[in-house]
């Protein structure tokens, strides 16, 4: 028996194929994506909505791939071990739900709970293209409806006749609520769900993703953000197995466009294009700009020394993080500078600056949530890594005090145990740690990557949304002030014409009584006084009345124009000043065209 181990170790990849004497189409499946040809195809097949499955085995010397392959072609797979030339194998399904006895075929191998399985295997939650508000039955209705429905039903049924003993409607209603939620609706409702499992055997991840689509509006709702929302499975075996699932995008028989549909796939799968290219050696970064997305998981000795520090052992665990790792989906929804949510944010501050109107806070309330439910799903990120270097501290502890440092791909641990966790707080502890060593241990690069994208996700995005809800905070009470301001600059004017036409009034209000003096038709006042000394009288009493006007104004600080704006007579001096200085400038100048 370890003859037949070892002589199917020192297999090439061609023996190892050809090997499966059942299934004799698994030789011409499989193909070399070190060569040209066979990497653009694999590449085109990658953005092929068709593809539901591939399987790529890589080592230092070879990299092998096949797509579209049905269970009994997983099952044999992973009944053979895999040739010492293959260190990595990585497994990625999409549209799960189509796939249901592929996926528990593979996670029985491996020890998956049937719980976990049946998670993964959950029908995704199909969206109508309208939505639809079912009607409520009316409350007097509802108990005699329920109470037959109840004293029909059988007396094994075990959820009836736990709703039977209920006396509350109300929590009949409740409880009956709970019976159709799935899975799908939790993660579809909650996007910052997140789990962490641990087996003997493997390593268990599972997270909300949200890519956003150029020239696409994926609209969630006024309270949820923009973008494509799709669940991701992540499982790191023992034996450099590497598994990826993605939820459907378009689950349901009303599919998109083809063109939405081609949109869509670009985005989602990018990371994994990227991560599949990055394996090939046909495959180098042709400028300087293409080396953030250049990913290796696999070690090119003739790339030079930087590619040497690269070991077999460490192609499963750097998989493991360049798949959670998807940095240019992250980069494109908060990290960049000119972000979609840093542009509203400038958009209604200029609004507020032209007119400050009350609907403006609606804006910011929605966008606030949307940020809110952004950080939150960020939070989950930095709890999952947060979880996962937690554990491999723990295991690499064990392994320094227990026994010899065992090799990357190694299973730790006897008992089977799952850990599911979801929170919404920035900071966690190593301080709690579980007793039971399950778990896959991950290389020392794999961890400090790791360790640099806790910081990244820190810096970048928390540090980011939580400055936009801080701005968000601040515009909602630069919109008041703005308001108060305005309406205080109004009910000032208002005041300054009140005032003017008072003034006004008071002013006249000598000469009108001098007027009717004068006008009177009392003996010898009619007829006595000439016109000359009408005017001089009017004049002297508009004199009096402006000077006590101008003394009492100045008392009183009721002078016009004081703080924000000027008074006529002061306007009408300025203006006149400015005119004659303008004429004097030209004066030279049209004087000298002349001559």
């Amino acid at each position: 028996m370890s003859e037949l181990v070892r002589s199917h170790s020192f297999q090439t990849p061609q023996e190892y194929y050809s090997s499966f004497k059942t299934r004799p189409h698994l030789q011409d499946a499989f193909r070399d994506i070190d060569e040209a040809s066979n990497l653009k195809t694999y590449l085109a097949l990658l953005k092929d909505s068709q593809t539901r499955n591939f399987v790529l085995d890589f080592g230092n010397d070879d990299a092998w791939c096949a797509v579209n392959l049905d269970q009994e072609d997983f099952a044999l797979l992973l009944r053979k071990p895999k040739p010492r030339c293959f260190g990595t194998r990585w497994i990625n399904i999409w549209a799960p739900e189509q796939q249901k006895e592929l996926i528990k075929t593979i996670t029985s191998h491996y020890g998956v709970s049937e719980r976990l399985q049946g998670m993964m295997c959950t029908d995704p939650v199909e969206r109508p293209l309208k939505a639809t508000v079912p009607t409520e039955p009316p409350r007097n209705n509802f108990r005699p409806r329920n109470s037959d429905r109840l004293r029909r039903s059988r007396p094994d049924d075990v959820e009836g006749n736990a709703l039977r003993d209920l006396a509350d409607p109300e929590e009949i209603r409740a409880a009956a609520s709970f019976r159709g939620l799935t899975f799908a609706n939790v993660i579809d409702q909650i996007w910052h769900f997140c789990s962490v499992d641990y087996g003997p055997k493997y390593t268990c991840v599972g997270y909300n993703s949200l890519f956003v689509v150029p020239q696409f509006e994926m609209d969630n709702g006024r309270e949820l953000p923009a973008g494509k929302r799709l669940w991701s499975w992540l499982i790191l075996c023992d034996d450099g197995t590497v598994i990826c699932m993605q939820e459907n995008p378009f689950p349901g028989l009303s599919g998109p466009s083809e063109k939405e549909l081609q949109s869509v796939l670009s985005v989602v799968r990018r990371n994994m294009q990227l991560i599949f290219a990055g394996v090939s050696k046909q495959h180098f970064a042709s400028s300087e700009s293409d080396s953030l997305v250049t990913i290796r998981v696999r070690p090119f000795f003739e790339g030079g020394p930087d590619q040497v520090s690269i070991k077999q052992d460490d192609g499963p665990s750097l998989l493991f993080y360049y798949i959670f790792d998807d940095w240019v989906s992250s980069y494109a929804l908060v990290a960049q500078r000119e972000h979609k949510y840093g542009v509203s944010l400038n958009r209604l501050r200029q609004d507020m600056l032209s007119k400050p109107v009350v609907d403006l806070i609606h804006d910011l309330h929605r966008l606030g949530r949307q940020l809110a439910v952004l950080k939150r799903l960020y939070q989950s990120y930095e709890l999952i890594m947060m979880r996962i270097l937690q554990r491999q501290r723990m295991l690499r502890d064990e392994a320094r005090s227990n026994r010899p440092q065992l090799a990357i791909g190694q299973s730790f641990g006897e008992n089977d145990g799952d850990s599911r966790h979801s929170t919404t707080r920035s900071s966690f502890s190593f301080s709690t740690i579980p007793d039971a060593s399950v778990g896959v241990q991950l290389s020392p690069p794999a961890v400090a990557r790791f360790e640099r994208l806790l910081d990244r996700i820190k810096l970048y995005c928390l540090s980011e949304i939580d400055s936009c809800l801080t701005e968000k905070e601040n515009l909602t009470f630069l919109n008041f002030n703005l308001i108060a301001l305005k309406d205080s600059q109004a009910v000032e004017k208002l005041t300054r014409i009140t005032i003017l036409l008072a003034k006004v009034t008071i002013l006249f209000l000598p000469v009108s009584l001098m007027t009717g003096y004068f006008s009177t038709e009392l003996r010898n006042v009619k007829g006595e006084y000439t016109i000359n000394q009408y005017w001089v009288s009017f004049g002297v009493i508009m004199f009096l009345s402006a000077v006590l006007l101008w003394v009492f104004g100045y008392a009183s600080d009721t002078v016009e124009g004081k703080t924000i704006y000027q008074s006529l007579s002061r306007s009408f001096f300025r203006m006149s000043r400015d005119r004659v200085s303008h004429h004097k400038n030209e004066a030279p100048g049209g004087t000298i065209h002349r001559s």
